[in-house]
């Protein structure tokens, strides 16, 4: 997605001042992007390559539907060895669509993301989606957050995976299943396909 913080914008903002002043409105991007849910995988990678985006809006009959991020399309088609032409927006989307709305404040947008476990909120006005925000947007104009965003920094890190020699035998803490390797990846003991997934995750 392409970010669209205010370059004027402080970066010491204190909390009380983002609690009770800042919302979404703000910093969240304009610039998004819709593909039909019949398209390929495929086509929604060429859409998103083409406008710079790290995620695009899936529609039926003119409706947001669900949205798909980078992540989306590295697990559920290349990790799987599956042909991106050979399935649809539809099949790997996630639905449904997270959504804030503009007037709602940094802190609550990012306890949204944190409790949801996600890096970006659509932002919907009207029925209609105007915007997007993401972890980064916030972070950017906030970095002194990090006590209360900690679930978020780990998530915006996650791309820059430090990975320990793998462990004998045991238990991954991300899937549950009992593996003869596990890796330490921030952390946690994770198999070898979690391990992947762990790396791959925008």
């Amino acid at each position: 997605m392409v970010l669209n913080v205010h370059d004027d914008m402080e970066t010491d903002v204190s909390i009380m001042e983002i609690e009770n002043e800042m919302s979404v409105r703000e910093i969240m991007s304009k610039d998004t992007f819709d593909i039909d849910a019949t398209a390929s995988v495929l086509d929604v990678a060429s859409r998103m390559a083409e406008n710079g985006a790290g995620s695009i809006i899936v529609t039926a009959n003119g409706d947001s539907i669900g949205i798909i991020t980078e992540h989306d399309i590295m697990v559920k088609t290349v990790a799987r060895n599956v042909l991106p032409s050979e399935m649809t927006a539809g099949e790997i989307m996630s639905s449904p669509i997270i959504a804030t709305k503009p007037t709602t404040n940094i802190i609550e947008a990012a306890e949204m993301m944190v409790k949801s476990d996600i890096r970006r909120l659509a932002v919907m006005e009207e029925d209609k989606i105007v915007g997007m925000i993401t972890d980064r947007d916030i972070l950017a104009i906030a970095p002194g957050l990090n006590t209360i965003l900690e679930g978020l920094i780990e998530l915006h890190h996650e791309n820059n995976v430090h990975q320990e020699p793998e462990l004998e035998r045991g238990i991954c803490q991300r899937c549950g299943a009992l593996v003869d390797s596990l890796t330490d990846v921030n952390g946690l003991m994770l198999c070898e396909d979690c391990k992947e997934e762990e790396g791959y995750y925008d």
